[in-house]
């Protein structure tokens, strides 16, 4: 690498991005004029970059560049009222989502205008911006390529260290150097006011002042405190306390706005999906203007219609501005005490399936997050939302009421759009001279799961709050062992508010003050050992970049072996859901022994007419050497069932029998297929029943592989699922399709949405045939049912099919008695088709929803189910409890010393 000339800050924004530098021998900050398409053919330049991406047409492409690569910036923030379907906005927003795997390319979210091989993920979105704003530097400075200068990246204080992970993944697709470093936006918010202020006017108390950094901007709300001491000859600055990631910020407004815009559309009138994020984009530039300007008292807002004509059955609305403030003070800064607590109902201000806070109220969110804390002596605003100087000393006021009338001052920040940029540029100056820096260590105290013997479940801290960057934390707690030659959990948490536990402080678990992070896992395995654990220390630290490590030192000298600790990046696909962890299989180890053996002998001997081999003569010995029922075996007992079986993979060409017997035990003991670490091992091994191909060929072994399949689908990828459900395609075309492969296909969530829309069209018909012929219909009912489900047991929300599908199957299908024994599958079709989920490119028409849930009614099902047809009510774990099983055993174990 060259010798740095420049310090570069980027602020990576939900709404805007913008770059700045500071020359490394001196200078004040400065900020990159950013070429952008205005319109096809018009260029112009700003010091902020729309964080929009759209996708051109061929015909558009010409006149953007050359090529259809995706276009950033102005022009493709006007596009996101236009042609929202072709459109990627909030990519930050989503790299801090954890459900859906951010690695995935689904955005545009649930859009039709696109291809699916069109869409990308909200990493390769983030890493296009970047990549953008890299080019727009080298073509300004080619002398100095990015490349070759301090790069600092601002991410919100809030992002958990995969939320950070991430970002650095996307600049490393970007091309950025492997030295780029992050800064907390507040931060770097404060850096940019030092830079021009020395604080004489606000920090000349002889003790300690406390400034809060309130940062709403376009996709999250950071709060964060900051202690000022007098010393010589600087004061010494050190970051306090951060609050918890809050989706929560303009966009929110936006949806706020839309939706009472929306009630002013006429009567009857519900809004196409396309129609509604058309509206969307329309409140965001209303709500500028409203707060821009307040001469204007009411607003006009047309929406286009469904028609081929630009201006057919265009719809017409109005808000006022005392509504749009009434949205404003009362939803979103509403006043509120000292002791209030955010509300934990959703609030309905949900959209694109991102996870938005429950509560609208900032000032409450704030509340929360200054309580208990120094009294706040100064404010530094900052972000796009805190623009309007009424909206400022509305939280000025606020908090001064929690003083007792002590008003904090407001500090000058004269630059809210750019301050982010400017003070990451200012930082990396500062560091690459080795001058006085704000002293902030991990904003959290993290700790690690453990189970302690005699007084259950713990948490060992193993990061305490304040550490610094570089700086090693070792835990050595006698007793501490490693779990070795099985998968096991490591589950971090964090938490803002304990700020005086060290490392290794033993705290008892308490779901209301910890937050989990993403699992850690591992197999920790020594070769030639036989012990099941070994003594261990925990060694933890955080690295330059600002990102957790963790490594499992042995502490036994006979012993030189580690084990780092790596987060898991797709905790949706391959954790299970929170559940208190089972530390054994709630058998001796004498019994499960026995057990095992049992399995072994069973396969490897042969079938005789006094006692056949099946599967259910396996469980019921099972159950009896074990003393439990089956259904009463936890997750780790289930697993632990496994190995001896797949020892036995073989013995399944010793009969018919014994190969159907062996599909059986598989699909029971590894069912859903996934929610265990060490999961995905297991369906590789059992992948080779489908490379080797069956033993005995025939119906009878094929119709067992499809029960299988489709009890373990959760853990096969989408390419396996095309794999197995390929060669029987022409089966459903022919009506040879068995009940098994009918059932199968549903339950193939990651199918291609092409396929999954033809199958949904196909069962759909040959329902309703059936059932007009009052013949047996119900495996086309049950995988109708999955195909159309809103809310997928596993495949995430970007595998629903468009909600058309479904009110096709319900005009095929409504005029069929649901009441009926031979037809009642139509009600839990149509209780998973139809089920609200908040998000306009989802959920059915209101209008066919009634009807649904009327038909519903009629044929008496429980009111509590046909609710969540008529209004969105959250998904709760209990939802899917069934699906998972027991969560595998913690890796660390406390015992007597």
């Amino acid at each position: 690498m060259a010798r740095a000339n420049y310090s570069i800050g980027i602020d990576l924004g939900t709404t805007n991005c913008a770059v700045a530098f500071e020359a490394l021998d001196g200078g004040g900050t400065r900020t990159l004029e950013i070429p952008q398409w205005e319109k096809p053919g018009t260029r112009s330049e700003s010091e902020t970059l729309p964080s929009f991406l759209y996708l051109p047409t061929e015909a558009e492409a010409p006149s953007l560049g050359g090529d259809a690569a995706w276009v950033t910036g102005r022009f493709a923030r006007k596009q996101s009222a236009e042609t929202p379907g072709r459109v990627v906005h909030s990519a930050k927003s989503w790299l801090g989502h954890h459900v859906l795997d951010r690695s995935k390319p689904f955005l545009p979210w649930h859009s039709d205008s696109l291809e699916r091989r069109e869409h990308i993920s909200p990493v390769q979105a983030s890493a296009i911006l970047l990549q953008y704003l890299r080019s727009a530097w080298d073509a300004k400075f080619p002398e100095h390529p990015l490349n070759d200068q301090e790069v600092t990246i601002t991410v919100p204080a809030s992002f958990d260290p995969v939320a950070q992970k991430l970002t650095l993944e996307a600049a490393k697709q970007a091309g950025y150097p492997d030295q780029v470093r992050l800064i907390e936006e507040p931060q770097a918010v404060f850096y940019r006011w030092l830079e021009h202020h020395d604080g004489a006017d606000v920090f000349q108390s002889d003790g300690p002042t406390h400034v809060a950094v309130i940062d709403i901007g376009g996709g999250t709300s950071d709060f964060s405190l900051f202690e000022v001491t007098p010393a010589t000859p600087l004061p010494r600055l050190r970051r306090v306390a951060v609050s918890d990631h809050l989706l929560l910020g303009g966009d929110n407004i936006d949806l706020a706005i839309a939706h009472q815009v929306e009630k002013g559309v006429p009567k009857g009138t519900e809004l196409a999906p396309v129609q509604w994020n058309h509206l969307v984009a329309l409140c965001r530039e209303l709500k500028e203007r409203c707060l821009a300007d307040p001469s204007e008292e009411e607003f006009s807002v047309a929406i286009p219609g469904r028609g081929s004509g630009l201006f057919g059955g265009t719809l017409s609305s109005r808000i006022s501005r005392v509504e749009i403030e009434s949205i404003l003070n009362d939803g979103f800064f509403p006043e509120c005490d000292a002791d209030a607590e955010p509300l934990e109902a959703e609030a309905g201000l949900r959209e694109f399936a991102l996870p938005y806070a429950a509560d609208s109220a900032v000032t409450r969110y704030l509340a929360g997050f200054l309580r208990g804390r120094p009294q706040v002596d100064a404010i530094l605003f900052n972000g796009g939302t805190l623009h309007p100087q009424v909206l400022r000393q509305r939280l000025i006021d606020q908090i001064s009421a929690w003083q007792d009338g002590q008003a904090p001052v407001d500090l000058d920040n004269r630059e809210p759009e750019l301050a982010v940029a400017r003070g990451a540029a200012r930082f990396g100056a500062i560091r690459h001279k080795k001058e006085v820096r704000i002293e902030a260590g991990a904003a959290r105290s993290v700790y690690l799961d453990v189970h302690a013997t005699g007084s259950g479940r713990q948490l060992v801290c193993i990061l305490p709050h304040g550490a610094e960057a570089g700086e090693s934390f070792e835990v050595s707690l006698p007793g501490l062992e490693l779990t070795l030659g099985r998968p096991v959990k490591f589950q971090p948490y964090y938490t803002p508010r304990r700020s005086k536990d060290r490392a290794g402080t033993l705290v008892p678990w308490d779901p209301r003050s910890f937050h989990p992070l993403p699992a850690l896992q591992t197999v920790a395995m020594l070769p030639g050992a036989t012990a099941e654990s070994l003594p261990v220390n925990l060694s933890a630290s955080l690295n330059e970049l600002g990102l957790l490590q963790v490594v499992c030192v042995s502490a036994d000298l006979d012993t030189d072996i580690s084990w780092p600790l790596e987060f898991n990046l797709r905790p949706h696909e391959e954790a299970a859901p929170s559940a208190t962890p089972v530390l054994d299989p709630g058998v001796d180890e004498a019994t499960l022994d026995t057990a095992l053996e049992c399995i072994t002998s069973y396969f490897r001997g042969s079938s005789t007419k006094k006692q056949k081999l099946t599967a259910n003569n396996l469980l019921k010995r099972l159950e009896e050497i074990l003393g439990q029922p089956k259904h009463q075996w936890n997750g780790t007992l289930i697993r632990s069932l496994w190995p001896p079986l797949f020892d036995c993979l073989e013995s399944r060409a010793k009969s018919p029998d014994h190969e159907e017997a062996w599909l059986i035990m598989a699909g029971y003991l590894l069912r859903p297929g996934f929610g265990a670490e060490g999961d995905p091992a297991r369906i590789d091994e059992l992948w080779r029943i489908h490379s080797d191909g069956p033993a005995h060929p025939g119906k009878r072994i094929a119709v067992q592989q499809h029960v299988t399949w489709r009890r373990i689908a959760g853990g096969l990828n989408a390419e396996r699922q095309q794999q197995i459900i390929t060669p029987d395609l022409p089966k459903f075309d022919g009506k040879k399709a068995s009940a098994e492969l009918i059932r199968l296909a549903g339950a193939f969530e990651r199918l291609d949405p092409a396929l999954k829309a033809r199958l949904a069209t196909d069962f759909t018909a040959r329902a309703a045939d059936l059932a007009e012929a009052k013949q047996y219909c119900v495996p086309w009912l049950v995988a109708l049912g999955l195909l159309l489900n809103r809310t997928p047991l596993f495949a995430g929300l970007s595998a629903v099919l468009p909600s058309e599908h479904v009110v096709d199957a319900y005009d095929r299908l409504r005029e069929f008695d649901w009441s009926t024994p031979e037809l009642n599958e139509i009600q839990t079709l149509f209780l998973r088709a139809a089920r609200v989920v908040d998000d306009p490119a989802l959920d059915l028409p209101k209008a066919t929803r009634q009807k649904i849930a009327a038909q519903l009614d009629d044929a008496g099902v429980a009111a509590v189910k046909v609710e969540k047809v008529r209004s969105y009510i959250a998904i709760e774990s209990a939802d899917q409890a069934g699906l998972f099983g027991e969560s595998l055993p913690p890796g660390l174990v406390l015992g007597s010393p």
